[in-house]
Order: C-alpha cells, then structure tokens, then sequence
C-alpha cells in the first residue's frame, strides 16, 4: 500500500469514527428522551391503585401519552438499542484499527 493509499484510509477511518460517534450520541440523546418520558407515563400509571386513592382518572393520563415521542414504542426503543448496540461495536474496532494504525 503506497503512503497515499495509507493516508487515505487513515481519512477514511477518522471520518468513519466520527461520524459513528455522532450517530450514537443522537440515538443516546433520543433514548433519555423516551425514557423520561416513559419514566413519567410509568410514575402516573403506579398512581392507579382505586377510584378512590387514585388522584385525578385515568383518562388524565392520555395526554402525557398522546404527546409521548414515537420513539417511546417498546418496538422503536428496542430498535434503538440494537442501533446503539452496533455502533458501539463498529466505535470499539474502529479505535481498535486506529490505534493499531498509530492514529490514537
């Protein structure tokens, strides 16, 4: 591999990590959105104990589900994670290539 080549894939590998480092921190900061919001949907649907102990009805608690993010579905969440998961997979060997490429 000529220096050329080799500092076109050290390039490569910089923006490749980059850009899988950004894409985490996106799904991160989408996954503590749905979980502060699952987190406030879950506190208000411990409430339900009887019509009596119950302050206010369950119907007051439609609302914090309607305006709930999308990404609140078990099944979106679950995406995510995987998403999450991988990235941080593809982040370790790419450090892992770097640092054997000298770059870290």
């Amino acid at each position: 591999m000529s220096n050329e080549e080799q500092d076109a894939a050290m390039v490569r590998l910089v923006r490749q990590r980059s850009e899988t480092k950004k894409q985490s921190a996106l799904l991160e900061s989408e996954l503590r959105v749905a979980g502060q919001s699952l987190w406030e949907i879950g506190s208000s649907l411990k409430a339900i104990r009887g019509a009596r102990e119950f302050v206010g009805t369950a119907a007051s608690i439609l609302p914090q589900v309607n305006k709930a993010p999308e990404i609140c579905g078990l099944a979106q969440v679950k995406r995510m994670l995987e998403e999450l998961d991988g990235l941080k997979n593809s982040l370790i060997q790419l450090n892992r290539t770097a640092q054997e490429l000298g770059i870290d």
